[in-house]
């Protein structure tokens, strides 16, 4: 675009002897054997989406195709006299930098008004918010196209929030609504100033806070079976967004402990088991397993596969090297490494099946733990071990003098981590571990594979009812907006605490 502004300031001045078509041409059109092909493509494109959207909205795509031309021309006079205006000099670098992303530019505003436009028209004007099916196919049957039939969705909205919770106790949801909201508007002003930040206010603040979750249990699980508080099964009586909130939130909640601790347990540099002590014990016990189990093995094997089971004795040397070699000795990085690796190498679903499915062998016979309970600590043993790395990272991108500074100062291990090495780790990794945690809530859509209704599974089971037979679109667009809002506000939190710490600032 250089040459073209250039050629065209020649032209303004009158200078008209210099401007060379040819060397336009050539240099904008002809800049190669496939630019000319690519820019006939591109304006036939543009054409056809033009020509279509003056048919379905003659009104706004005239104001468009307007506004596009007037920006265009503005943006080239100013490149040309060298006068600027902040919304010229932006739409220079960012949209009208090339023919071809001016084209583009247009492209994207019309189809993405086409969107709105059709979205629009499909849940809003052909529309019907009756709850009654018959009435809201009368209302869909005067359309040729008919909208969406958001019936369904109001008709079975409670169950969307809260499915089988009791209806008499939903003041104990209301309760611990409010309880949130009371303590979020002032907890918004007091932890963003650093005037309150060694305050009793802030402190009274904190201790609610941790009061919450035990609240919270309270209210949604009960006490005993009678009185005010009775106990209710989550098994039946949790399900819908409650479900979904649950398990995001205890998820993050108490993960984040659990993976600060293999993440330091994985980096931690602790007096390992001597090698001799190693070698002293893994020697005699491969001995023994080669003579009970290998030897004897090895002459009843019939196929490849037992033969292969009886040699695994003799990876316990193979072992034992491996691990005075790369872990030193230190039983607590090996095993925070391994369940580490081991959890993140399988998927989710799996965590979740096992939970359900394998975990009650290992319990007593008369020993019963509710699938609830069972999903929440999948979800929070499987969110610990993505967050570990997240943390980890964060604490090998501290400089090696922090720590010095820190010994200097003769602060223990402790202090060190608490006062000078956390801080920094955790606010290097705050939009990793956001991250992490909107993939969590997002995750919780697969607990309906293992018995549990949550948010998505309501959805599934409104398109079953015989009121709203086959309504499956209503219900999925509402929940996606739900998540939309929900990891919105996450990323948008996310984004305000990293200005207030100044993350990757220089």
């Amino acid at each position: 675009m250089t040459t073209l502004y250039h050629n065209l300031q020649t032209f303004f001045r009158g200078d008209t002897g210099h401007f060379s078509w040819r060397h336009f041409l050539r240099e904008h059109i002809f800049s190669s054997w496939w630019f000319a092909p690519w820019l006939l493509l591109l304006l036939y494109i543009t054409v056809r989406v033009v020509a279509g959207q003056f048919a379905a909205s003659p009104v706004v795509t005239a104001v468009v195709l307007i506004a596009w031309a007037l920006t265009v021309m503005v943006t080239a006079v100013s490149n040309v006299l060298h006068r600027h205006t902040p919304l010229t000099f932006w739409l220079s670098n960012n949209l009208y930098n090339s023919i071809t992303s001016a084209f583009i530019s247009l492209l994207i505003v019309l189809l993405l008004i086409a969107g709105v436009r059709g979205f629009f028209g499909w849940a809003f004007v052909r529309a019907s918010f009756v709850p009654d099916a018959e009435v809201a196919a009368q209302t869909l049957s005067q359309w040729e196209d008919p909208g969406a039939n958001w019936g369904a969705v109001v008709d079975n909205f409670r169950n969307l929030m809260v499915f089988r919770f009791p209806r008499e106790q939903d003041w104990r949801l209301w309760l611990l609504v409010l309880w949130n909201v009371l303590l979020l508007i002032p907890s918004t002003f007091v932890f963003s100033r650093e005037v309150y930040r060694r305050s009793r206010v802030r402190r009274v603040l904190a201790l609610l806070w941790v009061f919450t979750p035990v609240l919270a249990y309270l209210l949604l699980v009960g006490i005993g079976d009678g009185g005010p508080l009775p106990r209710l099964n989550p098994d039946t009586v949790w399900g819908g967004l409650l479900l979904t909130l649950i398990i995001a939130v205890f998820g993050i909640i108490a993960s984040f402990p659990l993976g600060l601790l293999l993440a330091l347990g994985r980096r931690s540099k602790i007096m390992g088991v001597p090698g001799w002590l190693t070698w002293l014990v893994v020697l005699p016990l491969t001995i023994y397993l080669v003579a009970t189990r290998t030897v004897p093995g090895l002459r009843e094997a019939s196929g490849p596969g037992q033969i292969l089971i009886s040699l695994l004795p003799l990876l316990l040397p193979v072992a034992a090297y491996l691990f005075l070699r790369y872990f030193h000795g230190n039983v607590v990085a090996l095993l925070s490494t391994i369940y580490i690796e081991t959890v993140r190498g399988v998927p989710l679903i799996t965590v979740l099946f096992m939970s359900i499915i394998l975990f009650p062998i290992f319990l007593p016979p008369q020993m019963e733990v509710l699938s609830t309970w069972r999903v929440l600590a999948a979800v929070t043993f499987f969110a610990a071990a993505y967050l570990a790395e997240n943390v980890r990272g964060g604490l090998q991108s501290i400089p090696k003098g922090q720590f010095e500074a820190a010994d200097a100062l003769g602060l223990g291990t402790a202090r060190k981590y608490r006062l000078i090495v956390l801080p920094q780790a955790l606010r290097a990794v705050i939009p990793a571990i956001v991250g992490q945690f909107i993939g969590l809530f997002k995750d919780t859509t697969l607990v309906e594979t293992v018995g549990l209704i949550e948010f998505l599974g309501v959805a599934n089971l409104i398109s079953a009812q015989p009121d709203w037979l086959g309504v499956r679109r209503e219900p999925y667009v509402f929940i996606a907006i739900v998540y939309f809002i929900g990891n919105f506000l996450m990323a948008s939190y996310s984004r305000r605490l990293e200005r207030q710490l100044g993350v990757g600032e220089r």
